[in-house]
């Protein structure tokens, strides 16, 4: 696709940005310019999440709210692009085209791109900033990874909680936690401006392009893969979802990560009489209606994060 189309295309792309100070300046903020959530504007409650998060970890940021893709929009790449996407698909890459644009424009020195549906390691920041310390020049970063062929190959090369990939990496995906030098950002929007498909499709040529690029392991930010707006849901304790974490990683410690499913607290009641503990205990039930894989999932949760203050901003509307 020829860049001007691309940056005609940006403009009619609907965003607004909101930015989110929650504390003076936190120490990865220090360290990165500027850190971007992508949250579709119609979604209230990931946005909720997103807040309530990032506000626990002190994280200040910018919420980048997007809008559904409009037909014309959509008709225009869909008539000039050879790879179909869905309308979310096309959404998605779309979101991330236009954070990376703007790291370009303003030249920021780095950046963080985020989506709405990460659950981060209890220690996030200090692992990233000790990995930061070490490796300074880094101009791309996966801060997390669906590497189908970790369990296999990959973690192998783990080395000081890093390893590059090994080639080829057509099974390396993780638009949900990317961090870019402005060098990396500029790669990255040339290489997927030129050629508009799946946004995390070719990674390895990141890899291949950049010496310091590497994926995190453990992994920084994961994503809540039960829930996706781009129909790769895969759902929760079923078998598609324990061949996920056992080809994509080892041993997959639930409890290294603050995990909260949004998705589960779908018509959930807080009740006055609740403590954290009741609370998930009912929401689980409604949702499953069986013991054994509430079981499961609540040996995931963390217990001691989230408070029910934080549920009860979640769920407002």
């Amino acid at each position: 696709m020829k860049k001007d189309l691309l940056i005609d295309i940006l403009k009619l792309y609907k965003v607004k940005l909101v930015y989110i100070k929650n504390v003076a300046t936190s120490d990865l903020n220090e360290r990165v310019e500027q850190i971007y959530v992508i949250n579709m504007i119609q979604d209230v409650r990931k946005r909720n999440y997103i807040i309530i998060l990032m506000k626990k970890y002190g994280i200040n940021f910018t919420l980048v709210l997007v809008d559904y893709l409009p037909n014309s929009v959509y008709n225009t790449i869909y008539n000039t692009n050879t790879l179909r996407l869905s309308k979310e698909e096309l959404g998605c890459c779309l979101s991330h085209l236009w954070c990376l644009n703007q790291v370009i424009i303003n030249k920021y020195k780095n950046a963080i791109i985020f989506e709405d549906d990460i659950i981060l390691h209890k220690h996030f920041i200090t692992r990233f900033i000790k990995i930061y310390a070490t490796n300074p020049n880094i101009d791309f970063l996966l801060l997390g990874a669906q590497d189908q062929l970790f369990s296999t190959i990959n973690h192998k090369h783990v080395n000081k909680g890093l390893y590059k990939p090994e080639k080829p990496c057509a099974q390396l995906y993780g638009a949900h936690a990317n961090y870019y030098s402005l060098n990396g950002a500029k790669f990255q929007y040339d290489i997927r401006s030129a050629s508009i498909s799946f946004f995390d499709k070719e990674y390895g040529m990141l890899f291949n392009h950049f010496k310091e690029s590497y994926v995190c392991s453990p992994n920084l930010a994961v994503a809540n893969i039960t829930s996706s707006a781009l129909n790769h849901t895969r759902p929760i304790t079923e078998d598609i979802e324990g061949e996920y974490y056992n080809r994509c990683f080892l041993n997959f410690n639930f409890n290294h990560y603050n995990f909260l499913y949004v998705n589960l607290l779908n018509n959930t009641v807080l009740k006055k009489s609740d403590n954290y503990k009741t609370f998930t205990e009912n929401y689980l039930y409604e949702y499953f209606h069986d013991f054994n894989k509430i079981e499961i999932v609540q040996n995931r949760l963390v217990m001691n994060f989230f408070t029910l203050d934080d549920i009860q901003c979640i769920l407002k509307n």
